[in-house]
C-alpha cells in the first residue's frame, strides 16, 4: 500500500484520523507552495468560525496514531479534514490554490 499521494508536485504523507482522511498545516503551506505557518495563520484567524469534530480535529498522544503515518508532539497537533481545509484555503484564490485545490478533493480526501 501506498502510503503517500503527490499533490501539486509535492508528496504529502496519507494520514487518516477517526475514520477520514486529514492533513496538517505543513501540508497544505506544502502543496499551495506558501511561506511555512500561512494556513496555521489563517487557522488562527477563522478558528471561531471552525468547528472542532468537524472541521478539524486536535490529535493527543494519548489518540491512536497508527494510520497517521507521522509523530503526535507533545503539544498535540491540529488535523484538518476535507471540510475544514475547503473553509480554510477559501482566501487562496491564484491559479495554483484552484489547482492544488481540485487535485486533493479529487486524489486524496
Amino acid at each position: 500500500m501506498n502510503n503517500s499521494i503527490k499533490i501539486s508536485n509535492q508528496e504529502i504523507i496519507i494520514k487518516e484520523f477517526k475514520g477520514q482522511r486529514v492533513v496538517t498545516f505543513m501540508d497544505i503551506d506544502l502543496v499551495h507552495d506558501r511561506v511555512a505557518g500561512t494556513a496555521k495563520r489563517n487557522f488562527n484567524e477563522n478558528r471561531e468560525r471552525l468547528i472542532e469534530g468537524g472541521d478539524y480535529y486536535i490529535a493527543t498522544l494519548k489518540d491512536e496514531n497508527r494510520t497517521l503515518g507521522i509523530d503526535i508532539p507533545n503539544r498535540g497537533i491540529t488535523l484538518i479534514t476535507e471540510q475544514g481545509y475547503l473553509m480554510l484555503v477559501k482566501s487562496f484564490t491564484d491559479d495554483l490554490a484552484w489547482e492544488v485545490q481540485r487535485q486533493l478533493v479529487n486524489s486524496y480526501f
